[in-house]
């Protein structure tokens, strides 16, 4: 009898032991699709390495199809926007204390176009998301294109005073990466 325990039960194991590995299989050929997935994406942007580093650095890609790494993008830019708005506030605030004591007035504007023009952007980004969940793909590109406008307006206004330039350039110019990807990835949907 032990015998008839010792053929019923190799099988048992070998059977378990085979069901495992072909669970890690497909758990490791499911992360390969999703950083697939990713890369595929990335590949129709102008900004690669801008692309992957955001998606992946956003926990909800690893399982987001196509229009899910279109609203992350999206939601990146928001972000970025958010905290470009923030900087040019404190940025606007020291101008300001600055200008009282025979700082430059000139900055002082440029910097209060910038916050009408973030804030612009953002209502812009914030309205392309909702219209992206609703796969108005064609109001996404538009809004998305008037928040990249609002930020290259803002960094032209410090461009038309000689001698002056933009504190924001940095920010500005990865913020237009971010939107850049995000139509070309939005552009992917429609």
């Amino acid at each position: 009898m032990n015998t008839g325990r010792a053929s019923t039960f190799f099988p048992a194991l070998l059977l378990v032991a085979v069901l495992v590995r072909l669970g890690d299989s497909v758990r490791l050929l499911a992360e390969g699709d999703v950083t697939d997935s990713i890369s595929s994406a990335c590949q129709q942007t102008e900004y690669f390495d801008v692309c992957v580093s955001t998606l992946q650095s956003r926990p909800d890609s690893q399982n987001a199809d196509v229009k899910g790494l279109a609203l992350i993008s999206l939601n990146a830019c928001i972000a970025h926007a958010e905290g470009t708005l923030a900087y040019a506030r404190q940025l606007r605030s020291n101008a300001t204390a600055a200008a009282g004591h025979g700082g430059d007035d000139y900055a002082t504007r440029c910097l209060d176009d910038c916050l009408t023009q973030y804030s612009d952007a953002l209502d812009d980004l914030r309205e392309s998301v909702a219209d992206a969940q609703d796969g108005a793909y064609g109001s996404v590109n538009a809004r998305v294109s008037g928040a990249m406008t609002d930020s290259d307006s803002c960094e032209d206004g410090f461009a038309e005073q000689p001698g002056y330039s933009s504190p924001l350039t940095e920010r500005n110019d990865f913020f237009s990466k971010l939107c850049s990807n995000a139509l070309a990835i939005t552009r992917l949907l429609s």
